[in-house]
């Protein structure tokens, strides 16, 4: 008997998401839970199993289409089923109000679309490119943004680093510091509304890490709970997961605090925004060898400006900073 496959509910806010790829052709034979379409939700890529055994017998949302939870995409059935009356129900059922591929964006966008040319390339604002912008726009409404500065001397973060045979990274370390400080400081651990301040006992680091599909941030489960060298084996999967765009809702949820590392790309200093619904995230730029005055004497260490954005209606001021001279604390004396 055919069966539909449809998009289900692939995160607690998501409701719409992009097609990127069908794996299968249609006419191809497919096996149960074997995936065949890949979808790219506001939070993440997610790849749709088949419900059943069978042929992909009719594709109904092509590439770049955007769906809705509960669309049909596609019919699986038997080689030589007769499909024709489930085909004619489901378009008859989108054609009377049901939400297609493309009625949710028509309903929600009017405006014409600008036609491309050689001069000009268009590239459409959905998935997860949509949902950062609306997420930066939101945090700059939302929060009163404050940010400030030091810098930390890495030379025994980078000696820890090589004696350990790279197994942990300086960013491990940055992750551990990060959560001794919240520890301390736990009103950068929460989250915030017009009524209360969520203090979370828990210590969920987000990773801001950037892929031709756009800004993910996935997040380092109980870090505080963690070694380090179990901090970078979790960073290491979640990036590359990330980069090959397999992250599930999962892996992107429940975060209390974000570290955003923008010296990779050769950043001195950068003013980071806030990920909502947190209250603080932490900056870090590229390290630097620079001229220290040290006991008296100029000498040359490997630098780095950290900084940490903060929503001040809830962190006073002199509280971010305290919290940020013991993050350089911790990343400076880790050894």
């Amino acid at each position: 008997m055919a069966e539909e496959l449809k998009v289900p509910q692939t995160g607690y806010e998501d409701t719409q998401a992009t097609l990127v790829e069908w794996l299968k052709e249609e006419g191809d034979a497919v096996a149960r839970e074997e995936n065949i379409v890949v979808l790219e939700t506001q939070k993440s890529s997610v790849e749709l199993p088949c419900p059943a055994d069978g042929y992909l017998r009719k594709i109904l949302a092509e590439k770049g289409d955007e769906v809705v939870m509960g669309q049909t995409l596609a019919i699986i059935g038997g080689k030589d089923e007769d499909i024709e009356e489930l085909v004619n129900s489901i378009t008859a059922s989108a054609a009377g109000g049901g939400e297609t591929a493309t009625s949710a964006a028509a309903a929600s966008d009017s405006k014409p679309v600008p036609a491309a040319s050689d001069a000009v390339e268009i590239i459409p604002l959905t998935g997860v490119r949509k949902a950062m912008a609306d997420n930066m726009l939101k945090s700059k409404q939302t929060s009163a943004h404050g940010t400030t500065f030091n810098e930390a001397d890495l030379t025994q973060a980078l000696v820890a680093v090589k004696a350990s045979g790279k197994r942990i990274s300086v960013t491990a370390l940055i992750v551990k510091a990060v959560v001794d400080a919240l520890k301390e400081f736990p009103l950068l651990n929460a989250s915030s509304s017009d009524t209360e301040i969520r203090l979370k006992k828990y210590y969920n680091i987000s990773m801001a890490v950037n892929t031709d599909r756009g800004l993910f941030t996935p997040v380092i489960k109980q870090a505080d709970l963690k070694s380090l060298e179990e901090i970078n084996e979790e960073m290491t999967r979640l990036g590359d997961l990330a980069e090959k765009g397999k992250l599930s809702s999962g892996d992107m949820e429940d975060g209390t605090f974000t570290i955003s590392n923008a010296g990779r790309f050769g950043s001195l200093f950068f003013v980071p925004i806030i990920n909502q619904p947190q209250s603080a995230i932490l900056g870090i730029g590229t390290i630097a060898k620079r001229p220290v005055a040290l006991n008296d004497q100029i000498e040359i260490r490997p630098m780095a400006y950290i900084c940490v954005s903060y929503d001040h209606r809830i962190i006073p001021g002199a509280i971010a900073q305290q919290f940020l001279v013991k993050v350089k604390h911790g990343i400076e004396e880790i050894c």
